[in-house]
């Protein structure tokens, strides 16, 4: 398989395929990429509490797989992901919508577990991206777009609150938020794009092609460090100057237990490209690295 081809089809020699709980959900790897699809087209892969906890064991999974290098969401059909299916019988299985409970079996879980996922996630976005959509959107380290694409903080026109206001004021800004929060109005790819909310807008017939090459991109990058990067990331959004600089520093003493490190200072020495597996390196085992300057 190409670099810039779609994983294969479940089925299809050389992709490894892992069976959901929940026949609404697919995973497969191929090529070092994990890709979760959400199969619910004809509700424009609305999602339902009981998907949400299938979809946090998949990420789950594409975390311990030490061959799963990077991953990409996308949705079935002709959208990316409408939100939370509002069905009452469904909203309230696991009982009424408090704290725990939400974040346990709430979106908000997706958002979390994307984010601290210490592998790169790319989301492959067409139609609609609304409500919990539009915050699995942004969980994504980048976004690939169909020139179709809309997305909505669309909450308040539900009379709901309280999505997207973590995430979507880092992007925007407080001002642009509030209007988009408190409005809820669309945002076409363009004016998305020109916000940051997507990385790339590329012709429908180009999406998958553009997702993957970035994906297998990424798949071929120093790993660990990617997810170190994240996870300082993660830690400076809520941290002052001098612990965020202690965030930052303590995400290079972590990977000097990486291979990779010392793979990428070699290879610029030897005006070589980086061969990065994302080995780590067992300090009470392996012998030390003689080569390493």
């Amino acid at each position: 398989m190409s670099q810039t081809a779609p994983p294969s089809v479940p089925g299809n020699a050389g992709a490894q395929v892992e069976q959901a709980a929940d026949a609404r959900l697919g995973y497969d790897v191929s090529d070092g990429i994990a890709t979760i699809t959400i199969r619910r087209a004809e509700k424009l892969n609305a999602l339902l509490p009981d998907m949400i906890l299938v979809m946090a064991d998949l990420i789950e999974c594409a975390r311990r797989d030490a061959k799963v290098r990077a991953v990409v969401l996308r949705g079935e059909g002709s959208s990316f992901c409408a939100g939370d299916d509002l069905h009452p019988e469904d909203r309230f299985k696991y009982g009424p919508p408090d704290m725990h409970t939400r974040l346990k079996m709430g979106y908000p879980r997706l958002v979390s577990d994307i984010m601290q996922l210490r592998k790169p996630v790319v989301a492959m976005m067409r139609g609609y991206a609304a409500g919990a959509g539009f915050d699995l959107a942004l969980a994504c380290d980048f976004r690939i777009a169909a020139p179709d694409t809309r997305m909505a903080a669309i909450y308040v026109r539900r009379g709901l609150g309280g999505g997207a206001t973590y995430l979507l004021p880092r992007f925007v800004g407080l001002g642009k938020a509030t209007e988009l929060l408190l409005l809820g109005g669309w945002i076409d790819a363009e004016e998305a794009l020109r916000l940051h909310l997507l990385t790339r807008v590329v012709p429908e017939e180009q999406l998958e092609a553009e997702t993957y090459a970035l994906a297998g991109k990424l798949a071929k990058g120093p790993t660990q460090a990617i997810g170190a990067i994240k996870n300082a990331r993660n830690q400076g959004l809520g941290l002052d100057p001098v612990k965020g600089l202690e965030a930052q520093i303590l995400c290079n003493v972590e990977l000097m237990f990486h291979r990779d490190a010392r793979e990428g200072p070699r290879a610029f020495l030897q005006k070589r490209e980086p061969n990065f597996t994302a080995e780590w390196i067992d300090l009470q085992y392996d012998a030390v690295d003689a080569d390493y300057r």
